[in-house]
């Protein structure tokens, strides 16, 4: 059994005190925490409940619904729930529809907060955290290739492409028995989600399973209903896909659609006028075939190699290099005894290695620990210098100087030991340590600034020339790190830490040096950054006999 990381002195602000610099959606470890709430506080309610002659029945239902979705699957794995892309879903779908005041309530009737203590409002998944759970799965199933119709019952399926064209069925990577599920309401919305976002490709998958879904539905039914509580119909649904496929210009694909619609409402005029319009457009066009591929957006660089190394990083297919090799570093006097185990995946430009078991369980866990209530949105840095938030990086940072504690201040040493370089500021920054969101990712990306970036966050004083990566967590599945220009997968591997150049010896960038966070699968990944600056490493590092170097 997994065992969760709880704050027992951050439990309320979890619960309580979270603002908009932080979602539920943004960071794994607040639904951890939540659910880990939300768990004590319907076993005192249970508790109650069996004590007390009465209790308000909206506490009834809202504990009766705790015990169907999370209960019902059959794991004793809190963290599984949270961990799984559709567990997750369910879980922010089903507290976002949830009244604070039930939660209100029930805490002050179960004693679980008492006395000064109680806050009065309790802050909840929003429908901003359900709209980006949606991405998440939205993005996932794109990014992965899983089946929709296993993934509609919890379980990851990958899917792979023949020669001959055929999508056939490659690895289930998940256990076996459904856990999880999403209905037709939940199918549409995430469609529709991923129509907002013009992701047009991914909603026309999540319209049609959400047709197969309806008419799996009407054959089990008693009557003849097509509509679920939701209202959801499958004319509804008809005219979605329509729409959809027209955007994509799809207009001979629209038309059976649309058809179909006006034969269950023949007397609509709005679907009389889609039809009349597809068939004008269909004439239009011809015989000339329009391919339906997906949209490449602009602003994520090497896209279609980064995709498809987070695919192979989970299908885990690809031989490993014959360059490879592992040396013990013994290259400085405080690694004679330790030395570090180093694997070298790329030998320069830029130089890349793996060095494992760089920090221990306990101390990975008091990193986590100390930066839980430093956590904010990750920012991703224009080439403007301008900071936002994006979706092409889901996380939340936080950051720990050396001072911090012990443990921080002698992880900063081991961090130079194994370098070689000074990591004391100023010629090193502070650890950034992330937590990744449902389904977190980080798009191809370098880690130094440019001169015209002009990074008022970020308290610089020198250029970063080295990355030191360190993996604080274990990653069931996804979360690899890849270098899409040089075909590298390099996986999550916990306590260990990926080293990489951002700058050559001759002063220059290290463009190579591009490289991204995949989505996360199942699980919740942890890492903490250490960027090393040219400032005070001019004679540590020297410049080399070459320009390339």
């Amino acid at each position: 059994m997994r065992v969760l990381f709880f704050l027992h002195c951050a439990l309320l602000t979890t619960v309580v005190c979270a603002s908009r610099q932080h979602g539920f959606s943004t960071a794994v470890i607040r639904l951890e925490n939540l659910l880990l709430f939300e768990s004590n506080l319907v076993d005192k309610i249970r508790q109650h409940i069996s004590d007390a002659d009465s209790v308000r029945e909206d506490i009834k239902r809202y504990v009766d619904d705790f015990e169907a979705n999370i209960l019902h699957p059959g794991f004793d794995d809190l963290a599984y729930h949270v961990q799984h892309p559709v567990g997750a879903y369910r879980l922010v779908k089903r507290l976002s529809q949830t009244d604070p005041g039930v939660l209100k309530h029930a805490r002050l009737l179960t004693g679980v907060v008492d006395g000064d203590a109680v806050i009065k409002t309790t802050e909840l998944p929003t429908g901003e955290d359900l709209r980006m759970s949606a991405l998440a799965l939205i993005r996932l199933q794109d990014i992965y290739h899983l089946d929709m119709r296993s993934l509609t019952q919890g379980q990851l399926v990958m899917l792979a492409r023949q020669s001959d064209g055929t999508v056939v069925k490659q690895k289930r990577i998940t256990r076996e028995e459904p856990a999880f599920s999403l209905d037709a309401e939940d199918t549409v919305y995430i469609g529709d989600i991923a129509h907002n976002e013009e992701e047009y490709l991914n909603a026309v998958l999540w319209y049609l399973v959400t047709l197969d879904l309806i008419r799996e539905r009407k054959q089990v039914d008693i009557t003849d209903e097509p509509a679920d509580d939701s209202g959801l119909g499958r004319e509804d649904v008809l005219i979605k896909l329509g729409d959809t496929l027209t955007k994509l210009r799809q207009h001979q694909r629209a038309l059976p659609f649309y058809r179909d619609a006006l034969r269950m409402g023949p007397e609509n005029q709005v679907i009389k006028s889609k039809v009349m319009e597809a068939e004008r457009q269909a004439a239009l066009q011809g015989n000339v075939t329009v391919k339906m591929a997906k949209l490449l957006k602009g602003s994520i660089p090497y896209q279609e190699d980064y995709e498809n190394l987070c695919y192979h990083s989970v299908l885990r297919d690809q031989p490993p290099s014959s360059r490879l090799s592992c040396t013990y570093d013994r290259t400085r006097p405080q690694l004679y005894l330790s030395p570090a185990r180093r694997e070298v995946l790329h030998e320069k430009n830029p130089e890349i290695a793996l060095y494992h078991d760089v920090i221990s369980d306990e101390e990975a866990a008091m990193v986590r620990a100390l930066a839980f209530e430093e956590l904010e949105r990750s920012p991703v840095v224009s080439k403007h210098g301008k900071v936002f938030h994006s979706n092409v990086r889901v996380s939340e940072t936080g950051w720990l100087h050396d001072n911090t504690t012990d443990v921080i201040s002698k992880l900063s040493r081991r961090v130079g030991y194994i370098t070689g370089l000074n990591t004391e500021y100023p010629s090193a920054e502070s650890f950034q340590v992330v937590n990744y969101g449902l389904g977190g990712l980080y798009v191809p990306h370098v880690d130094y600034f440019e001169e015209t970036q002009l990074v008022k966050h970020v308290n610089r004083p020198g250029k970063r020339i080295l990355t030191f990566l360190l993996y604080l967590s274990e990653v069931e599945l996804g979360g690899a790190t890849v270098f899409p220009q040089i075909n590298l997968i390099v996986p999550a591997v916990k306590n260990g830490a990926l080293m990489f150049r951002d700058m050559k010896r001759s002063g220059d960038f290290e463009p190579l040096s591009m490289h991204a966070g995949c989505p996360v699968l199942i699980g919740s990944k942890w890492i903490a950054n250490k960027w090393i600056l040219d400032r005070g490493n001019e004679f540590k590092r020297p410049c080399g006999l070459t320009p390339d170097e």
